[in-house]
C-alpha cells in the first residue's frame, strides 16, 4: 500500500512548525511500529531535507553511516572522526537553505556518544539558521529523558509530538470495502497501529484473524510476545506477567503470587508498561475501593494475542475450525476492549473532568423490603458495576454520566437499561446522573421510544464510527 493514510492532525502540527520561525526543533516520540518514520517521510517528501537513521551499534559504525549519508547528498566522499565533525559539515551543507534535518533513532547515537546531545543543542542554537530539526526515536524513556529532563542539554530546545495509535476513523481508510461492524470488530482486536492494517486485502474480520494471526505462518501469529521483546528488557518475566493479567490476576499482589516475580521488579515492569500504553490502571469512581490498584491490558493487539495464546490449543486443526472454537472467547474479550474504546470515545466527545469505572455491592431485600440473609445469617449482597462512570462539565454544572456498553449481535433492549438502573440505585449519589447505553448493534424500538420520553442517551454504530455527532449531555 503506497498511499499514506491518516495522521492529518500530526501533519498539520508539523506544517505549522515548518512555517513558524520561532520554533526550531521537534521531538517525535512513540512506540516502535507506530508510524513515526512514515509520518516524517510524508512530511518531508516535498521539502528540501536531510535525513539520517542512526544504527543500534557502536560509534564507529555510526560515524561510517554519517560519512555515507553525507557523501550521497553532496556527491563528495566524506569520512568523519567525530560526531562534531559531522555536525560542522552538516551546518555548512544547510547554510543559506531551509532544510528539514531529521535525526531518526536519536537514542541510538546518544547511547554510543553521550556528548551528541550537547552537540545537538549547539547545532540548534548556533548552526541551524533557517532550517528545522526533527529528532525521533522509539526508546520512549530515552527520548523523554533527553528532551524533558532539565539537567539535559536539549531541555527546552524541542517541542514534543507524541505519536499514538491511529483512530478508528483513520484505520477505516485502510479497509474501505469492509462492513462497518467488521471495521469495529477489527479495531477492537488490533487497535490503531498502522502496521497491522497495511496488509493484503481481506473480506471480513474472520478472514483477517485466520490469515494474519491464526495461520501457521501468519504475519502476526507471535505479535504479542514480539511486541514485548521489541520494547523491553526482561521480556520473559513481562510475558509471564501479562499472561497472569489475562488470567484475571490484576493486582501487584496477585501477579507476584502467580508468577514468582520479585515485587519491586514487578512494580517497575508495570510502570514501564503503563508508559508504553500496554496496560492501564483502573480508575475507581464514586466511592469504589481504591486499594488494591487493579490493572488491565489496554493495548488492543496485545490483549487479543494473549487471548489467542492462552486458548488456541488446536494447533493441527484447520484455521477456520480454530476460529470457530475461539469465537465465543473473542466475543467476550471484545466486550472488555469495547468498554475501553467507549471510555476513550466519551473522553474525546465531552469536557470530562474524571472518568473510570464504578463497582460495589448492594444488600438484597425481599418484596416486603426485609433484608435477605444467607445461610450464615449475614446480609446477602449482590455485586454491582457500571462500565463507565464519568464526571462531565455542562456549562458551569458538573454532571454524572453512567454508561452501559453492549457489543451484541442483536439490538439491545430493556435488559441493558435495567442493569444500568439497578447499579445506579446502589450508588445513592446526590448529584444528578445521566444514563447512556452504547451499542453497535442498535436498539429495540420500545427502548428507543422509552429513551426519548425519559431522557436516556443512546449511542449507536453511526455515532461510534463518527458518522453522526454524539448526543448532548
Amino acid at each position: 500500500m503506497n498511499d499514506f493514510i491518516g495522521r492529518e492532525k500530526e501533519l498539520s502540527v508539523l506544517e505549522e512548525f515548518y512555517n513558524n520561525p520561532q520554533i526550531k526543533a521537534y521531538a517525535i516520540i512513540g512506540r516502535r511500529q507506530i508510524g513515526k518514520s512514515a509520518l516524517i517521510d510524508e512530511f518531508i517528501k516535498d521539502k528540501e531535507n536531510f535525513k539520517i537513521e542512526f544504527l543500534d551499534s557502536n560509534l564507529d559504525k555510526n560515524l561510517e553511516l554519517m560519512g555515507r549519508v553525507m557523501s550521497s547528498v553532496t556527491g563528495i566522499k566524506k569520512e568523519y572522526d567525530s560526531t562534531m565533525d559531522f555536525l560542522w559539515d552538516l551546518a555548512e551543507y544547510i547554510k543559506g537553505h531551509k532544510v528539514v534535518v531529521v535525526f531518526d533513532e536519536f537514542p541510538y547515537i546518544v547511547k554510543c556518544d553521550e556528548s551528541f546531545a550537547a552537540q545537538t543543542q549547539y547545532f540548534i542554537d548556533m548552526q541551524l539558521d533557517n532550517s528545522k530539526l526533527i529528532i525521533s526515536g522509539s526508546s520512549i524513556r530515552t527520548m523523554e529523558y533527553e528532551t524533558t529532563d532539565y539537567s539535559r542539554p536539549l531541555y527546552g530546545r524541542t517541542k514534543p509530538l507524541w505519536l499514538h495509535q491511529m483512530s478508528l476513523q483513520e484505520c477505516m481508510e485502510f479497509h474501505k470495502d469492509l462492513s462497518d461492524i467488521d471495521q469495529l470488530k477489527l479495531y477492537m482486536a488490533i487497535g490503531g497501529t498502522p502496521m497491522y492494517h497495511a496488509v493484503p486485502k481481506f473480506d471480513s474480520f474472520q478472514e483477517y484473524v485466520e490469515k494474519m494471526i491464526l495461520g501457521p505462518h501468519a504475519l502476526f501469529r507471535t505479535e504479542g510476545e514480539d511486541m514485548i521483546r521489541r520494547e523491553m528488557d526482561h521480556a520473559d518475566d513481562i510475558i509471564s506477567m501479562l499472561d497472569s493479567i489475562t488470567g484475571r490476576n490484576t493486582t501487584i499482589k496477585t501477579i507476584v503470587s502467580k508468577t514468582g516475580i520479585d515485587r519491586n521488579a514487578c512494580s517497575n515492569y508495570v510502570n514501564a508498561l503503563k508508559t508504553l500504553g500496554m496496560i492501564s490502571e483502573n480508575n475507581p469512581m464514586w466511592g469504589s475501593p481504591k486499594i488494591p490498584v487493579q490493572y488491565s491490558i489496554s493495548d488492543y493487539m496485545l490483549s487479543f494475542c494473549y487471548l489467542v495464546k492462552r486458548n488456541d490449543v488446536l494447533n493441527n486443526v484447520d484455521v477456520t475450525d480454530r476460529y470457530k472454537a475461539l469465537n465465543s472467547l473473542i466475543s467476550t474479550s471484545r466486550g472488555f476492549m469495547f468498554e475501553q474504546f467507549c471510555m476513550d470515545l466519551i473522553a474525546r466527545s465531552y469536557p470530562v473532568r474524571s472518568i473510570g469505572k464504578w463497582w460495589g455491592s448492594k444488600i438484597e431485600v425481599d418484596e416486603f423490603d426485609n433484608v435477605v440473609l444467607d445461610n450464615d445469617k449475614r446480609p446477602l449482597t449482590t455485586k454491582c458495576d457500571i462500565d463507565i462512570a464519568a464526571e462531565i462539565m455542562v456549562g458551569n454544572n458538573l454532571v454524572n454520566l453512567a454508561v452501559e456498553c453492549k457489543f451484541k449481535n442483536n439490538p439491545v433492549g430493556f435488559e441493558a437499561l435495567n442493569e444500568l438502573n439497578s447499579s445506579i440505585e446502589c450508588l445513592k449519589l446526590k448529584r444528578y446522573t445521566r444514563r447512556m447505553i452504547i451499542s453497535p448493534s442498535g436498539f429495540t424500538e420500545d427502548l428507543i421510544d422509552y429513551s426519548i420520553e425519559n431522557n436516556i442517551l443512546l449511542v449507536g454504530l453511526n455515532m461510534i464510527l463518527g458518522k453522526e455527532p454524539m448526543p448532548d449531555i
